[in-house]
């Protein structure tokens, strides 16, 4: 058992995943990243096997993607962002598209990163940009960041 599991009715599992990804937005919007990572895997775990077909495991394994980006981890990044977009409820997900595009960009991959970005930028329009650094827009209008 985990720091992170909590009392949850048997049967409640939805319930317990759902509490887990929340403390991991909260831990990783803290900086403790590595917490927000033990709290996500904590719910991958949670997930019934095969995790890959389940419902929810394109959000838990963009979130464990995303905390890897916010680390610097962009290499370990995208490799979970790619893999959560081809889960059930990944295609067409505009955050794992954006937080994909963002791990390329900033390994260089500038025509992958770009095309991820225009993707997130068709599902969700200008909201997608909303506090995220300037240079990642630029790059789907051609300017220089």
């Amino acid at each position: 058992m985990t720091e992170f599991e909590a009392e949850f009715e048997p049967g409640d599992v939805d319930a317990e995943i759902e509490e887990l990804c929340d403390l991991g937005v909260d831990l990783a919007e803290a900086g403790s990243f590595a917490k927000a990572l033990e709290a996500y895997e904590a719910a991958w775990e949670l997930l019934d096997d095969p995790a890959e077909e389940q419902e929810g495991s394109a959000w838990i394994l963009g979130n464990i993607g995303y905390t890897k980006f916010l680390q610097g981890h962009y290499a370990a990044g995208r490799v979970d962002l790619a893999r959560a977009l081809t889960l059930p409820g990944g295609a067409g997900n505009a955050f794992l598209h954006l937080r994909l595009g963002q791990c390329l960009f900033e390994l260089d991959d500038l025509p992958r990163a770009a095309e991820q970005l225009r993707l997130a930028f068709l599902i969700e329009d200008e909201a997608v940009f909303v506090d995220e650094d300037p240079k990642y827009r630029a790059l789907i209008d051609g300017r220089p960041s």
